[in-house]
């Protein structure tokens, strides 16, 4: 395979010939080859690329390949963006470039993204529906949409959720609808496929159906797979593989049923039920934090009154099964079927509900989260693993022939140990680490500040982290990302510096990111603040970007009930939590939004991390060792002089 990988990316290669302007990057092809390899003998791998290796055309090139020896190759990513620009840009690249070896590709999502031509007919004779333009506008989509793919909508259907795909009210080959199905569409492409993009969320949901119903699985036999943007796994899986139960989940299929008129069951019935569940997450709304595990927030007495409000809920939910179960619907198939998939959606609820209120679970711990805080607007329940190791190693690393992990952001000071412990990554796994090929010396500047005191929550704090953030974006002219830890640092900053700026100021939350970015991209000067999303996954390259500002070492919140049960977990086993869990992940962290700065071999400017533990931390040196080797300072007027000669 390897010769194959140097026809196509090697110097002079297909790729070249066919692609203006690319460059040959030795660290490409060094990716490629350890892809290439692990495919050959059956190996697992993880490969950290840094920014401008090229790892997208890397992997892709002897995934193609070997798709076409054998079965299709998964490629599942974490963004949306990252799965547009494989679909539309990096696959039809070298599709062009390997014009004699054709190969089939697509782009699978969860069922929920499809509309479902049954349930739209039974839409059309809901009266809530009749006369509701959005609506019309659906009709008229339905008819035209070759794929039945939500995105191809430029507005939102507050009810997708009523005729989207759903496997509980799926009717399969006996639907009238199965021959036009958008779904089963997807999966027949699926099927023909070589290459099989999707999100990490979908693969291990499928993950999942495979090892409980192989037949209901939602992707067809695959030999490899490989994750992009892998340092995500851990969350996504254990997500997938725990139980999400929110306020809104018994509200929404109680609003389904009393739509129909032609089903048996009074208002008050109901009624009782949407009071239950209402009693049911009153008992969490009192609790003033905004995450939380259920034996912190509740004693005894309480935790009694949880059981009973949970027992009674689960008792309707029952009830209401039982009556839906004792209609008379023979005569009237359609109805028939739709009270089966209630039946089945009810009976799923309660079994969750005692999950998550009467069973103990090794190995899972069980969490509330209320986004909004105090104010008691939505409130999700969970059961979420605290290491998805164990599963992963009976359900991924021993099922499939490869496994390819990579990303820009992999290992950290200590290698890939982190990622292995976390994932269960066998030993025998191929590991290589490829630098960036830019010259981060001479392309930029590393400020950390001696004089700031220690990031802390205090007024005092934010204003001086506000003034040196001033002095930076002065000496940039702006065209800088401001990078937060906490949207409570995000906020107290953006209040200090409105009005004291000459340069436009961009905070997140104000707009969606796409338009924030967009706007950012027009302008000549402006200063975009945001947290989480921006630190990763977003590419602006050329002078529109010069300064990068990052507030504090990203630590993740130390009373997270996901950080503290997993910081548990290794402590009880004798570890230490510190250097195996919370600094590997803020190294990580740290270097996606260094990675922000540099995209391009011409591109320059300077990353100021305010964050004076850097220097004077026995744990500094750490992430300073982990991130791109360039020249560093602690002076304001170094980086005033950086910019004079830019």
């Amino acid at each position: 395979m390897n010769s194959w990988v140097e026809e196509i990316i090697g110097e002079g290669g297909a790729f070249a010939r066919c692609c203006e302007g690319y460059e040959h990057r030795p660290e490409q092809l060094q990716m490629a080859a350890a892809v290439a390899e692990a495919m050959e003998l059956y190996r697992h791998c993880l490969i950290e690329a840094g920014t401008g290796v090229g790892k997208t055309v890397a992997y892709l090139t002897p995934a193609i390949i070997h798709s076409l020896q054998g079965k299709p190759v998964i490629i599942s990513t974490h963004t949306i963006n990252l799965q547009e620009q494989l679909i539309k840009k990096d696959i039809p690249l070298m599709q062009s470039a390997m014009p004699d070896t054709p190969f089939k590709s697509v782009l699978v999502k969860g069922r929920g993204n499809y509309l479902c031509l049954w349930e739209l007919d039974q839409a059309r004779g809901d009266v809530t529906m009749a006369g509701d333009p959005l609506f019309e506008r659906i009709l008229k989509w339905a008819e035209e949409t070759q794929t039945g793919d939500v995105s191809e909508l430029d507005f939102t259907f507050p009810n997708w959720n009523e005729i989207c795909s759903n496997q509980d009210t799926c009717r399969h080959q006996q639907c009238c609808h199965f021959e036009k199905c958008h779904y089963y569409g997807m999966r027949k492409r699926a099927a023909e496929a070589d290459l099989i993009v999707v999100n990490h969320s979908l693969f291990f949901s499928d993950l999942g159906i495979r090892l409980m119903d192989p037949n209901n699985s939602i992707l067809p036999e695959y030999g490899a797979v490989i994750f992009d943007e892998a340092h995500h796994l851990e969350d996504v899986a254990s997500k997938v593989f725990g139980i999400e139960f929110s306020n809104y989940r018994v509200q929404n299929i109680l609003n389904r049923i009393k739509k129909r008129r032609d089903i048996a069951v009074t208002a008050t019935e109901l009624d009782m039920i949407e009071d239950a569940n209402k009693r049911l997450f009153a008992l969490f709304q009192d609790v003033p934090r905004s995450e939380f595990f259920f034996q912190d927030a509740f004693q005894e007495r309480q935790t009694n009154n949880l059981e009973e409000a949970a027992t009674e809920l689960m008792s309707l939910i029952d009830g209401l099964n039982r009556q839906l179960a004792d209609q008379d619907v023979e005569e009237d198939e359609d109805l028939k079927h739709r009270i089966e998939s209630f039946r089945r959606m009810l009976g799923r609820m309660k079994d969750e509900l005692h999950s998550l209120f009467f069973r103990e679970h090794d190995n899972y711990f069980k969490w509330c989260d209320k986004p909004n805080g105090g104010k008691f607007v939505s409130c999700c329940l969970h059961l979420t693993p605290v290491d998805v190791s164990s599963a992963l190693e009976g359900s991924l690393w021993c099922r499939k022939d490869s496994v390819i992990l990579t990303s820009a952001t992999l290992a950290n000071s200590g290698g890939f140990n982190y990622i292995r412990s976390r994932l269960g990554v066998p030993e025998d796994a191929i590991q290589m680490v490829l630098g960036s090929p830019f010259n981060y010396k001479e392309q930029s500047l590393l400020y950390v500040p001696k004089d700031l005191d220690f990031p802390s929550e205090k007024w005092t704090y934010a204003e001086a982290v506000s003034k040196r953030i001033e002095q930076l974006v002065t000496a940039s002219g702006g065209r800088a990302f401001l990078l937060f830890t906490s949207y409570r640092m995000l906020n107290a900053v953006y209040d200090n510096l409105k009005g004291r700026l000459p340069y436009k100021l961009l905070k997140q939350g104000e707009k969606s990111n796409d338009k924030l970015l967009e706007e950012f991209r027009k302008s000549d000067d402006a200063c975009l603040m945001g947290v989480h999303s921006f630190w990763e996954g977003v590419d602006v390259r050329g002078e529109k970007l010069s300064l990068v500002v990052i507030d504090k070492l990203p630590f993740a919140v130390p009373d997270s009930p996901i950080n503290r049960a997993r910081c548990d977990a290794i402590t009880s086993s004798g570890g230490d939590w510190f250097r195996e869990y919370a600094m590997p992940q803020a190294q990580i962290r740290l270097k996606q939004g260094f990675g922000r700065l540099i995209r391009t071999k011409t591109d320059r400017g300077v990353v100021a991390i305010l964050d004076s533990r850097l220097i004077k931390k026995f744990y500094g040196k750490e992430f300073l060792r982990y991130l791109p080797k360039c020249k560093g300072t602690m002076k304001m007027e170094d980086v005033v002089e950086f910019y004079n000669h830019c």
